[in-house]
């Protein structure tokens, strides 16, 4: 299910990049870097979120011991 979300999630977003490329005349090596570059940062976006749950999450039972 979550390949078929991601695939699905690919394919709206490629055919956005497609549609806003052909308005500004780019061309497809441009489309692929601009999703690349979109992606990565997506991830690095949720990768920081993530990281910060996860040290409250461990910082929070330190904190009932004492």
């Amino acid at each position: 299910m979550k390949r078929l979300f991601f695939l699905l999630f690919f394919v709206i977003s490629f055919g956005l990049q497609v549609a806003h490329a052909e308005f500004l005349n780019l061309g497809a090596a441009e489309i692929i870097l601009l999703l690349i570059t979109g992606f990565f940062a997506l991830a690095f976006v949720i990768g920081i979120i993530f990281l910060c749950l996860y040290l409250i999450k461990r910082i929070r039972p330190a904190k009932n011991e004492k």
